[in-house]
């Protein structure tokens, strides 16, 4: 069996572009928004959180088109699937809130896109999720979904102070 890392914007790449599937016979997305905070504050903190066991194969099965909230593409046919046998939380989590792309279904109770970095915190977790993600105090938030969003990344923290905006790369590099 081969190894493989993966960057988390690869990541979202592969399974914005439905690369990465969710076979019929997993569970759906259990995961409350707190455990998925946690979560996150442990890649921030740097701590291994596990490895994610996956089905490389180009015969099609039976697939749920959901990650979690979110409605994925059809998959390229010249490419070949990958199929999650365990780790679909975890990838489910990364994917919903650092990827600026899709919206969760109307179904869902949970947007993950809703997830912050709550900048000088004293918190020992300073990721929170705000119920408004469009009307928040841009100096306390950091919205995450903006990491991997240049263009938006530059315009969150343009107008920080150098202290907040050093905060917001902190968050970055984790």
């Amino acid at each position: 069996m081969a190894e493989t890392y993966y960057f988390i914007k690869d990541l979202i790449n592969d399974v914005q572009r439905g690369r990465i599937r969710i076979p019929s016979f997993q569970r759906g997305f259990v995961w409350k928004s707190e455990r998925v905070s946690l979560f996150i504050d442990s890649i921030y903190k740097g701590f291994p959180f596990g490895s994610v066991l996956i089905w490389r194969t180009r015969n099609c099965l039976r697939t749920e088109r959901n990650l979690g909230p979110y409605k994925l593409p059809e998959n390229d046919l010249e490419y070949p699937i990958d199929y999650v046998l365990d780790g679909q939380q975890r990838i489910t989590s990364i994917f919903g809130i650092f990827q600026n792309y899709l919206t969760a279904g109307d179904s869902e109770n949970t947007d993950l896109t809703n997830l912050f970095f709550e900048l000088n915190s004293e918190e020992s977790v300073p990721f929170q999720y705000l119920k408004d993600s469009t009307n928040y105090d841009a100096t306390k938030f950091f919205p995450l979904k903006y990491v991997f969003d240049s263009p938006n990344y530059r315009k969150a923290t343009r107008n920080l102070d150098e202290n907040l905006a050093q905060q917001s790369c902190q968050c970055v590099r984790g």
